[in-house]
């Protein structure tokens, strides 16, 4: 179910690196996105600016030896590459401690990333890099740019680095809006209406904002999709988890690829969800994915029973 490798898709927004114990690992949820995207086949941007230290030195290399485009990822002669303290759970799920002031919160919009746009089928972002002004501004003004793209939001919200205000002109900005159960509540309360059931309020979002496609993931129940005409509920995946650090970015890696080559919701769904659980089963944030491995994994992976 592989995307044809011709899909141009743009990743904005932080890279940085996850502190496991004495571990590290390359991560940020646009960089995780746009990484797991170019493993499924597709030419992936990341935009996002990292310190002039050994740690930025480190993320381009990475980045190169995944087959990024890193050629728009800025460097900062004042401010650190991010970082990011991570603790897991023992049900492997991570709490994060982010560090404040790094480089890509200071992210800039420069000609070539605004041409970089244009020439974009899909394009991803979150709230997490919007939590300063200077980088938030620079993202609105590349996202302006954008002609002909599928705007893809992964909300993202990791308190207290997001506002209301961030919240509401993500949504009205994207046409794929991404996010957990929890966020679904926050973003209710947020914004409202609050006497809506799960469902309902999905379809106020996609009507009153403009959104094509909502996705709530569901963790290792799975995840429902719903547009204006449709709504799929579909189970997780049984399966031995190391960590679930990057899983949600590889989950919305898979969903994105497959929905842009206009494979039916349904399919899409357990895809991305077979993907999703098999990073949980490795360790870090974009572990190597490819046909071969997915194919093992779904050869021994059974779908959860439907609540």
């Amino acid at each position: 179910m592989l995307t044809p490798p011709k899909l141009h898709i743009t990743s904005i927004g932080e890279v940085l690196w996850d502190i496991v114990g004495d571990e590290k690992h390359l991560g940020g949820a646009p960089f995780n996105f746009a990484a797991h995207c170019q493993q499924l086949g597709t030419c992936s941007t990341i935009i996002s600016r990292v310190g002039t230290d050994r740690l930025g030195d480190e993320i381009l290399e990475r980045a190169a030896a995944l087959g990024l485009d890193y050629s728009l990822i800025q460097r900062d002669l004042d401010h650190p590459s991010g970082q990011v303290q991570v603790s897991l759970g023992s049900d492997g799920q991570p709490s994060y401690d982010i560090q404040s002031g790094a480089a890509y919160d200071y992210l800039q919009a420069p000609p070539e990333a605004i041409a970089r746009m244009a020439a974009s089928d899909v394009i991803c972002f979150g709230t997490l890099a919007q939590r300063a002004a200077t980088a938030k501004e620079s993202i609105h003004s590349l996202l302006k740019s954008a002609t002909n793209a599928l705007i893809v939001c992964d909300l993202n919200l990791r308190p207290p680095h997001y506002t209301a205000q961030t919240v509401q002109e993500s949504i009205t900005i994207c046409d794929v809006l991404k996010l957990n159960e929890d966020e679904l509540r926050n973003v209710q309360n947020m914004l409202g209406p609050h006497n809506l059931d799960r469902d309902d309020f999905a379809l106020h979002l996609l009507n009153n904002y403009g959104i094509e496609l909502l996705c709530v993931t569901r963790g290792a129940q799975g995840c429902y999709l719903r547009t204006v005409d449709e709504r799929v509920d579909a189970p997780g995946y049984r399966c031995q988890v190391k960590d679930t650090i990057g899983s949600g970015d590889a989950f919305t890696a898979a969903l994105i690829t497959q929905y842009t080559a206009g494979n039916l919701l349904a399919a899409t769904a357990d895809f991305a969800n077979l993907v999703g659980a098999y990073v949980a089963t490795q360790s870090g944030a974009v572990p190597p994915i490819s046909a071969d491995r997915l194919e093992i994994f779904a050869m021994h992976a059974r779908p959860n029973s439907r609540e």
